[in-house]
């Protein structure tokens, strides 16, 4: 009864152990995943700028912003 006990409450410690390590890098992901997409919005304002639709520069330029503002958030809260 008591090795059991004793190998599931291994299995639970190792469940948790794996748990931690994947938060850790969900986070890392989320704010490369968000630098990610705002270099792909700055990508857009450049095509844009390109094209002169200032329109769409405009539209790409917010996005980037916000994307970038979104991973500064992430990592401030992460840390």
């Amino acid at each position: 009864v008591y090795r059991v006990h004793w190998l599931r409450t291994l299995a639970l410690r190792d469940r948790w152990a794996e748990e931690l390590l994947l938060v850790g890098r969900e986070m890392t992901w989320t704010v490369e995943f968000f630098l990610h997409k705002s270099q792909q919005w700055v990508g857009r304002m450049q095509e844009a700028d390109v094209q002169c639709t200032v329109g769409h520069q405009c539209y790409a330029a917010h996005q980037a912003q916000m994307y970038l503002r979104l991973s500064q958030h992430a990592q401030d809260s992460f840390e």
